[in-house]
């Protein structure tokens, strides 16, 4: 009698275990479903996670002419995807992450624009089969407010142009 209260106990217990293991992984699983977390960006779509919601400034699809000073060389180069806080540069050789240059905008209608920028990103170690413009990634640093308003300016001034000529 002795023993079969033993055996008994060890079942119930067993099976309790067994069930506290399973509720734990149900209990896991739902979390993950209904209360994600930002430390754990698996519940985020691919479509959420985008570039646009990374930037602070809007892009303006804008195609300027610049010039890069970096150490001893000078580089002509062309911007696109311009806002306050940086832009696309398309060149042959990106510079390093990053490395920090001078780049003077030549605006149009306007004196060229110098800033002090930094590079974020570049695609200089991808294949050419699979870039469709050499370039990298600037984030504008380190310029007064004055220069910040004269981009501004001339990307409000860009806007506008481009819109009369829509209509």
């Amino acid at each position: 009698m002795e023993s079969n209260l033993l055996v008994n106990s060890m079942v119930i217990g067993g099976a309790l275990f067994a069930g506290l293991i399973l509720f734990w992984f149900i209990f896991l699983y739902l979390k993950k479903r209904l209360m994600p977390n930002k430390s754990n960006p698996s519940f985020l779509s691919v479509d959420k996670i985008s570039w646009e919601e990374k930037r602070g400034h809007p892009r303006a699809a804008i195609s300027w002419q610049a010039s890069i000073d970096f150490a001893d060389r000078t580089d002509e180069v062309q911007l696109k995807d311009i806002s306050l806080g940086g832009a696309f540069v398309v060149c042959r050789d990106p510079l390093a992450l990053n490395d920090q240059l001078k780049i003077s905008i030549n605006l149009p209608n306007q004196d060229p624009l110098q800033l002090n920028a930094e590079v974020v990103w570049s695609n200089a170690n991808m294949p050419s089969d699979k870039v469709v413009n050499r370039g990298m990634g600037i984030r504008f640093i380190l310029n007064t407010e004055e220069k910040r308003q004269y981009l501004q300016d001339a990307i409000t001034a860009a806007f506008d142009k481009s819109d009369d000529t829509a209509q």
